[in-house]
């Protein structure tokens, strides 16, 4: 290869490096962001689903509030509905519509984001008082502006007053996550069932995930008050799943900070060893203190040189280092090599995936398994960026040292012909 081609191929290496460089910091980062705003979109709750067509009343749930006082509590059941603003127009086909049945915590524990008005209280709740609160998107298709607090909102034939607008989120991931509904929250109370003698069963209810109160604790609390009845619902523990999530992304940041400390741990034992030769050569016709007196500036940089390559060693552990989540359904009770418990307990998810048993669907789960599946794939495509550009940028190093080499003994070829042709 001439040194043009050589050139040339160099080129082509730094190139490769600078773009699987960017691609990984793009992916990587692009994963940091999905993490940040699921840590803001989903907040630290224990939500239980029903799964079943039976589940725990708005009356009984009431009960189990009293006798929990210390929780942080709520719960909602949903149903299509019609609406029409006070004029009786309806809105376009485009909007479609369901009621949420809830009580004042609902908006202590979802993170709704109000743009007028208020939200539920516990009046409104107890009295049964026909009031709503109803997404931006629905108002400016029934009255094409969100400033309507204190009119009229028509909910399946009955009146109710508007006195909360919330604003829509309308990110990407959010957006595909949503089944395409507007909500309009109003008190389970003032509902009206059709059938006198039916009771509003509640579609999910939902526990504020605390340190004092976390998730095993609230789980037994549960089983306590509520007994059988909590067999009808299916808990999801959104703490521990958005853990589960982050640690796509810190599994990608350990095995780039593992390179790093193999690289400094490399380095340390180059200086160690230069250092000790340093001591050898001169320990033969000197003393100690001599040696010290003598050779202090070099000792010194070479003590300099493996102090900072033990600090970043530390440094990187301590920044890599984490806990690995597993769910409690994948964790066996005894034996951590008992693979026959985990065959099973992952058949089991994928049955209960498959029989639709997860229970109810809403935007927040569907938001966390969306978010997961983005995390799981960005993993992927960051393993293989860094692969790339670590291969690019030891060939890049690789081709300095070669091209350092060639070129110094081109020019101790070049002076031993010229001392030949001298003499």
């Amino acid at each position: 290869m001439n040194q043009g081609d050589f050139v040339n191929a160099k080129k082509i290496i730094k190139l490769n490096f600078i773009i699987w460089l960017i691609v990984f910091i793009a992916i990587l980062v692009g994963s940091a962001y999905f993490n940040y705003m699921l840590s803001l979109e989903v907040p630290n709750m224990v939500e239980y689903k029903r799964i079943s067509s039976n589940g725990i009343t708005f009356q009984e749930l009431n009960k189990v509030k009293e006798k929990c006082s210390n929780l942080n509590f709520t719960g909602y059941a949903e149903n299509t509905c019609n609406v029409k603003n006070k004029y009786e127009v309806i809105p376009n086909k485009d909007i479609k519509t369901k009621v949420v049945l809830t009580d004042e915590n609902f908006f202590q524990l979802y993170p709704y984001k109000l743009i007028d008005g208020g939200k539920l209280d516990y009046l409104s709740v107890k009295n049964g008082n026909r009031v709503a609160v109803i997404s931006d998107n629905l108002a400016n298709a029934l009255y094409k502006t969100t400033k309507i607090v204190g009119d009229i909102i028509i909910i399946n034939d009955e009146k109710y007053k508007i006195i909360g607008v919330y604003k829509t989120n309308k990110s990407f991931t959010y957006s595909m996550s949503d089944d395409g509904y507007e909500r309009i929250m109003i008190p389970y109370s003032s509902y009206r069932v059709s059938d006198k003698k039916e009771s509003l069963s509640v579609d999910v209810f939902t526990i504020r995930d605390t340190v004092q109160n976390n998730a095993s604790k609230i789980n037994n609390k549960l089983i306590e008050v509520v007994g059988s009845k909590l067999s009808l619902y299916s808990m999801l523990n959104y703490t521990i799943s958005k853990k589960i999530s982050f640690q796509y992304t810190l599994i990608m940041c350990f095995l780039v900070g593992s390179c790093g400390i193999i690289y400094f741990i490399k380095l340390l034992i180059k200086y160690i060893k230069e250092f000790n030769q340093l001591i050898k050569d001169n320990l033969k016709n000197k003393y100690f203190w001599c040696l010290v007196k003598e050779n202090t500036k070099e000792i010194l940089i070479n003590i300099g040189k493996i102090t900072i390559c033990l600090v970043c060693i530390v440094l990187i552990f301590k920044l890599i280092k984490f806990n690995i989540v597993i769910q409690d359904s994948y964790l066996p009770a005894d034996n951590i090599f008992d693979f026959e418990f985990y065959r099973k307990a992952i058949v089991k998810n994928v049955q209960l995936v498959n029989a639709k048993e997860n229970g109810f669907s809403n935007i927040y789960n569907r938001y966390l398994t969306n978010i997961t599946g983005i995390e799981k794939i960005a993993l992927v495509e960051e393993i293989l960026a860094f692969i790339f550009a670590l291969i690019n940028g030891v060939a890049l190093i690789k081709s300095k040292y070669s091209y350092s080499v060639k070129y110094n003994f081109n020019l101790l070829k070049n002076d031993t012909v010229k001392k030949f042709i001298g003499m």
